[in-house]
């Protein structure tokens, strides 16, 4: 795998732009950018409704808004049927459109991208037969005495299909069809020795009781996760179940499962009491969180007779429990999450407590070989044996969401015989579909969306896997993977940490690194997303993206703009970033401002309130957009038209502004530009550790870097694989270079990764973070980690530091900040690009407040010109050069974005430039003429002796008008003004507020579109002496003739297949609000 990433960095590490350009050459480039620079859409095709008058209006007006490619999908979502044919994926018609789609897009030079699956994840079809799908380990268990031979007949094997040994929960049609198959294979039959003590609690006969409810014995106790107790809730959610014993037992664990009334393991809470009267009980302990169903956790040791489950449910509806069992040993520490049958974050940090309960190896008995047709015919040592029947059935999880047609079983993510079938049938259907249009023409990239399948834990190769990768066997550790203690307690954990790498480790090399040799057959390239914003499976995300061509992230929007992103999200976009840095591909691509209608705001999103959270995602790193969505309109008399279901955005030709989308795809393509130029610049690299990923562990939260500095991430695999040591920095072959490697996340650390830490350390790399305290994994020995450990950090290096502030290990090492805002640093944000010629400072401020930082910027003897992306002019900048430095004069607008540019040389330490001044030429306070869109409900026309909010208009078709106003008026010029010397630098129509965008002619000719505050145009070139006509094509968003076609008796206008809004949503103020005026600034 190295060889194959070092000589993938050799071809990717070309990929930096890095030629030395004048900045006149670089401004051209940057007024109109190239196809590289912007942005993709995501193009659903939903359900059927597909038309090639849809297709080839809805490409050409991409192509007319700045859209460079999009990314096609077929899915679902029980899209109503609009057209008069509906076409099912792959049926000859299908095809014939798909085809039309692809010589139409041909034609535009559009880039051509296709999911990986229908639907949008992950990659499965009707293809895919049973025996590849998606596997779970499954177990029945059985205790008996030994001392003589032994003919049992084992347990059936679970042979459902669903999410864990035998539960599932079918929530659609789809789902019910899937679940219904039949499916099991055995792995092995193990005897497992356990203590004398260790009783079942069935042996035990305890009386089992509910608050409310009936609960048995069996229930709680047999392997069944489906044969459950319904357990009444109390007004304030509350319940519990009861375990009576005979006499007092001392209980040192317990397991559990439970579930709401709709199948919500998240919707519950636990905690367990205990008494000795049955009366009085005493609270042990509150069993905290797990992802999986069935929940294990080791608690005080307690004498009682009585023990009770406390159950909490959220929804204050019924629970249903399926397990409770109470131990007199210890067991794993979140068993089935640290067995990856779940993705809980934290579950690797869940140490299992030291116990004298563990197992010794030698203790486990593989008889496997005994069993025919399933009766085990042994010769049973004396003592108490566990039994364990261990085999696999099918997860059940299907590609989603995809149309009936197109659904079928997700294939095995670990098997790469099966993902090579998968994908050959998958790609030569549509290199049918293309008739050949694959690779320079037609389909040129596979997108592999996010991940969503949900856990795998076997598959068919899955010992010979682990033998090769771990170097032992793993058949006689496979009942720590249900919950028993082996040796001890740390080596237990040390083999789960292995059984977690190891299926990150397939997946990501069989599922994702796989891919481009398979893909590389017909000419294709991808796109990839992985976690997007959790942790969706045991990969480290930057694996999976580390051989895309495009590394891929997402980030959501929030209308109510509390937030204009997410710690999630933008962790998400810094990891495609750091990969894009690391290994060289330079673009960081983004499905980007993705929002669920019910719950952040439907259609409501203008460029301006897109904006910030566009800045945001920028601000980690991202150059590519890639929106998020623009669903196929096949028809034109139904608007907005089709939609993903219940989410967004609505970015398609039927958007109320769509054809004023230009200004934002070039606001977008600016930005991008100059931000895929030279190479990235930061000076920390921040290792986040192995068993995790970086959207799971920095959900709420980044790491701390000061002020000034920019940090990339890095993964225990680029650490190792990619990362060198040369002048006392931290180096790639793509060109970055780091001042000082963070190390977080290490209190456990695999040997391999130990070894590079020493090996840098050596080499002079400034290192940072707490040492860590255990040992990851079975490789090796604890003395050789330890000797290690202290090698690193306990012999005097001057180059290593614990427990001291990153800021301060940089002060210490005379490393400046890279920016210093001098004030303002909570509010704006940065990213520095090196050129050979010079550097490009990105600077946005995230708030809504107008700005005026002097910022200084570790560099000097280069002039600082101010380029402003959303109009495509540039301005020199005053500035100062001192102590190496240059400090800038900016000034923001509220949520604005400034590139400040330094290429040409500096003649001079010192520029000032005056302040521009304005003033007042005229004041527009006439009645306006307003012309409203036709077919929206509105009247013909009406005048407006004063500018206000369509809403406060006593006429409800203009209420709730959504769509293009045009406004009418005249305004005059003093001829003087045109004789004069003075005359002004420009002459500017400010139209004060504007409830969207605002498209200004002024004497018939176009003078731009205005889409953010502050609101101004210049007309310079427009104006003449005398009487001037000014036309205002005023556009507001769908939200309120949505709200209106819901109130009472109101005939809709607007046409959705999902209702978003009731009759008292609140609307959103509309129209050209003004006040508007005419200024000269000199």
């Amino acid at each position: 795998m190295k060889t194959t990433l070092i000589s993938m960095l050799l071809i990717l590490s070309g990929a930096f732009p890095l030629s030395a350009q004048t900045s006149e050459g670089l401004y051209r480039s940057f007024l109109n950018p190239d196809k590289a620079a912007r942005p993709r859409v995501w193009w659903h095709w939903m359900n059927g409704n597909i038309t090639k008058d849809g297709i080839w209006k809805d490409l050409h007006w991409m192509k007319r808004s700045g859209i460079a490619g999009f990314h096609n999908f077929d899915a679902g979502l029980e899209t109503p049927q609009i057209v008069k044919r509906r076409l099912a994926y792959m049926t000859p018609e299908w095809k014939d459109a798909f085809h039309y789609m692809l010589t139409v897009a041909d034609s535009l030079d559009m880039e051509v991208t296709v999911a990986s699956s229908p639907g949008w994840s992950e990659t499965g079809g009707p293809w895919v037969k049973d025996e590849d799908g998606m596997k779970k380990i499954v177990w029945r268990e059985v205790d008996i005495q030994g001392g003589g031979k032994l003919k049992l007949r084992l347990p059936e094997g679970f042979d459902v299909t669903g999410k864990f040994q035998d539960y599932h929960m079918a929530s659609d049609y789809i789902s019910q069809v899937f679940m219904s198959r039949k499916f099991y294979q055995d792995i092995a039959v193990l005897a497992v020795k356990v203590s004398e003590e260790d009783v079942p609690m069935r042996e035990l006969r305890p009386v089992v009781t509910a608050s409310r409810g009936r609960v048995t014995l069996e229930q709680l106790c047999n392997d069944s996760i489906s044969d459950g107790a319904v357990i009444a809730s109390d007004q304030n959610g509350n319940s519990w179940v009861q375990v009576e014993f005979a006499k007092a037992q001392t209980i040192k664990s317990l397991q559990w499962s439970g579930v709401s009334s709709n199948g919500d393991i998240q919707a519950l809470s636990y905690s367990l009491s205990a008494s000795d009267d049955g009366i009085h009980f005493r609270k042990i302990t509150d069993l905290g969180y797990q992802g999986c169903i069935e929940k294990t956790a080791n608690i005080p040791m307690t004498t009682a007779r009585y023990f009770r489950l406390n159950i909490k449910n959220s929804a204050t509806d019924s629970s249903l429990i399926s397990m409770l069992r109470l131990f007199p040993v210890n067991r794993v520490e979140l068993s089935a999450d640290k067995a990856a049958f779940a993705f809980y974050r934290y579950a690797s940090s869940a140490y299992t407590p030291s116990t004298t309960d563990a197992i010794p190896l030698g203790n486990i008995v593989d008889v496997t070989h005994y069993v025919r047709n399933g009766v085990l015919t042994w010769k049973a040592p004396e003592g108490r044996w566990r039994i364990y029947r261990i085999g696999y059935s099918l997860t059940g999880k299907t590609n989603h969401p995809a149309s009936l047609e197109a659904t079928g079983l997700e294939v095995d993510k670990l098997d790469p015989e099966a993902i090579r079938s998968y994908y050959k049938n998958y790609l030569c259907t549509y290199l049918d579909a293309s008739q050949g249009m694959m690779g320079k023409r037609g389909i040129q990239y596979i997108l592999t969306d996010s991940y969503e399948a949900g856990p795998q834990t076997w598959t068919i190769r899955m010992r010979k896997e682990f033998m090769r990768r771990r170097g032992y066997d793993l058949t006689p550790w496979m009942p720590a993977l249900l919950g028993l203690v082996i040796n001890s307690a740390e080596e237990t954990d040390r083999f789960l940490f292995d059984w977690r790498m190891t299926l990150g480790e397939m997946m990501t090399e069989y599922h994702y690194d796989g891919l481009n040799d398979i893909l590389k057959e017909y000419g294709l390239k991808r796109y990839s997303e992985s976690h997007e914003a959790w942790r969706a499976n045991m990969t480290d995300g930057m694996d999976c993206k580390r051989t895309a061509d495009i590394p891929m992230s997402a980030i959501w929007m929030r209308y109510n703009q509390k937030k204009l992103s997410e710690p999630q999200f933008e962790s998400d976009i810094r990891e495609s970033a750091s990969v894009a840095h690391i290994y060289g591909q330079n673009i960081a691509a983004a499905e980007a401002f993705t929002t669920n209608g019910y719950r952040d705001g439907a259609l409501v999103y203008s460029p301006a309130v897109l904006k910030p959270t566009a800045d945001a995602a920028m601000a980690c790193g991202l150059n590519r957009f890639v929106i998020h969505t623009s669903p196929h309109q096949p028809v034109d008399d139904k608007f907005p038209g089709i939609g993903l279901g219940v989410y967004g955005q609505w970015f398609d030709r039927h958007e109320t502004w769509a054809e004023q989308a230009r200004v934002w795809t070039d606001y977008l393509s600016r930005s991008c530009y100059l931000l895929q130029q030279g190479r990235f610049v930061a000076d920390v690299a921040v290792y986040y550790g192995e068993d995790t990923n970086i959207t799971g562990q920095y959900m709420t939260r980044f790491p701390s870097c000061p002020q000034g500095y920019a940090f990339d991430f890095v993964s225990p695999s680029a650490l190792k694989e990619v990362l060198m040591a040369g002048g006392g920095k931290l180096l790639s072959p793509s060109g970055m270079e780091y001042q000082v490697l963070q190390l977080t996340n290490v209190a456990r650390m695999s040997l391999s990764v130990l070894h590079k830490i020493a090996e840098l350390a050596e080499d002079g790399v400034v290192i940072c973070g707490d040492k860590p305290g255990q040992l990851a994994g079975r490789e090796g020995s604890l003395a050789e980690f330890r000797e290690l450990v202290d090698k690193i950090w306990n012999s005097g290096r001057k180059n290593v530091f614990t427990g001291f502030p990153l800021g301060q290990i940089l002060a210490k090492r005379g490393i400046e900040p890279d920016v210093d805002f001098l004030g303002n640093k909570e509010k704006l944000r940065y990213v520095h690009r090196h050129l050979p010629e010079g550097e490009i400072y990105w600077i946005a401020n995230q708030t809504p407040e107008i700005l005026r930082p002097k910022v200084s910027f570790r560099i000097s003897g280069k002039k600082p010109q101010i380029w402003h992306a959303d109009t495509g002019m540039k301005e020199p900048a005053s500035y100062e050069t001192r102590d190496g430095r240059t400090v800038v004069d900016l000034q923001f607008t509220p949520y604005d974005a400034l590139f400040i540019v330094f290429v040409d040389d500096a003649d001079v330490p010192f520029v000032r430039f005056p302040e521009i001044s304005k003033t007042v030429l005229a004041k527009i306070q006439t009645p306006w003429e307003v012309k409203f869109q036709h077919r929206r409900g509105a009247p013909e026309r009406a005048v407006f002796d004063a500018l206000t909010s369509y809403t406060a208009s006593p006429d409800m078709g203009i209420k709730y008008f959504s769509g293009t106003a045009t406004y009418s008026n005249v305004f005059s010029l003093d001829k003087k003004l045109f004789g004069q010397k003075a005359y002004p630098k420009r002459i500017v129509l400010d139209l004060g507020d504007v409830r969207d965008l605002a498209e200004v002619y002024v004497n018939g000719r176009k003078q731009g579109v205005a889409w953010r505050a502050p609101f101004r145009i210049d007309v310079t070139d427009a104006v003449k002496p005398g009487r001037n006509s000014l036309e205002v094509k005023v556009v507001n968003v769908w939200h309120n003739r949505l709200v209106g076609d819901v109130q009472p008796g109101a005939r809709p206008v607007a046409w959705t297949q999902v209702d978003f809004y009731k009759p008292d949503e609140p609307l959103l103020e509309a129209g050209l609000l003004g006040p508007v005026k005419v200024e000269a600034e000199y």
